[in-house]
């Protein structure tokens, strides 16, 4: 993330308020924020109700503490992405946080579909199991708690979609790892969340706008629960060697 990027008029009330929020929660010591949102979820939404999980992961990112999901700004465009795919096509997704895109891709991946999701952080691998049980999808989702790069090469592919939403600097070496473990073949969609100018992902953007290997287009956006411009860049694969 660009930090000076968060100094501009839009983007300055947004930090200060998450900086805040940061400091009130290590000075109280209080529990890991993806386990407090999961714990949120138990409490008002019943089992089997994938909208209602959706929805109260929304209202806590606005009314206690924001969340890194995607969110209901740009998961529409996840969603278009997934509702191109065929009825029994797989999905990876690298970074599940608590589970909120797990649960909108399986809500529009055909019956026969399947998502994969590598989430490293202890705390946010459990709220996603959890949350995405509660929705109903736990034998849809293969929820693994791993580095993705200790991850892919043991991926059985391919993929016919990739969802990138974990840490910004890694999007570009497990885009390259994918290609060459075999797990995108062309015609294989890459959705990346966070190419904005705040997160500044230019080796990323550089590598898929300018390698040849990808036809590419970027979604303006907003960082998800705020008017802080954002951008989601979608990617088809072409292959390893493209025709010229």
């Amino acid at each position: 993330m660009n930090l000076s990027r968060m100094l501009t008029p839009k983007a300055l009330p947004w930090a200060a308020r998450n900086v805040l929020h940061f400091a009130i929660d290590r000075v109280t010591g209080a529990p890991p924020r993806a386990l407090r949102a999961r714990d949120y979820v138990a409490e008002r939404v019943s089992p089997g109700d994938a909208e209602g999980v959706l929805a109260a992961l929304d209202r806590y990112a606005v009314e206690e503490r924001f969340l890194m999901s995607v969110g209901p700004d740009k998961g529409p465009l996840l969603t278009e992405m997934i509702g191109r795919l065929r009825g029994d096509a797989r999905v990876l997704e690298l970074g599940a946080y608590c589970g909120y895109s797990a649960i909108m891709i399986c809500q529009r991946l055909g019956d026969g579909g399947r998502l994969v999701s590598i989430e490293k952080d202890q705390n946010a691998y459990e709220a996603a199991s959890d949350n995405i049980a509660r929705a109903g999808f736990a034998d849809r989702v293969d929820l693994r708690c791993a580095a993705s790069d200790e991850e892919i090469p043991k991926l059985d592919g391919p993929f016919d979609l990739v969802f990138l939403d974990h840490w910004k600097d890694l999007y570009r070496a497990d885009l390259e790892s994918l290609e060459a473990h075999g797990l995108i073949q062309p015609g294989a969609i890459i959705v990346a969340d966070n190419t904005g100018d705040v997160f500044a992902p230019e080796d990323y953007l550089g590598y898929v706008r300018g390698c040849g290997r990808y036809e590419s287009e970027t979604r303006e956006a907003h960082i998800e629960y705020s008017n802080v411009p954002d951008a989601v860049e979608i990617s088809v694969y072409l292959g390893p060697d493209p025709p010229a």
